[in-house]
């Protein structure tokens, strides 16, 4: 009997399913606050990412998911900049960047200054 009831608690759970892990999900937003809407990662996606791309200095666009093969990464553009960071734990991916922030005079030239002298076809 007992051999039974260990052989029945061993199937038991091994037929239930894991927790899929869950992470924030949003694309291209603005502020982090629209951000925070939680998705259950499908099975194989075992990380959490946020991609900040900061354009201008004038703007920050967040995006947020999971992932099955993510790497942290950083790239600077003419205009702007990427950062891709990459965790593994539940929700780990809450933190974003700053919200849109007002154009000052020496943002605005910084970017017509970037676009004048770094345009295409100038490395």
């Amino acid at each position: 009997m007992k051999v039974f009831l260990l052989a029945l608690l061993a199937t038991s759970l091994a037929l239930q399913p894991g927790a899929a892990l869950q992470c924030y999900s949003c694309t291209a937003q603005v502020s982090n606050r629209d951000c925070l809407n939680v998705k259950n990662c499908t099975a194989g996606q075992t990380q959490c990412w946020t991609d900040r791309i900061r354009a201008a200095g004038l703007v920050t666009l967040i995006s947020k998911g999971c992932s099955s093969d993510c790497v942290d990464d950083a790239e600077n553009y003419y205009v702007g900049r990427k950062n891709l960071t990459c965790c593994s734990t539940d929700l780990c991916n809450v933190s974003g960047a700053h919200s849109l922030r007002s154009a000052t005079a020496q943002g605005l030239l910084t970017a017509l200054a970037s676009l004048l002298f770094w345009g295409p076809g100038r490395l």
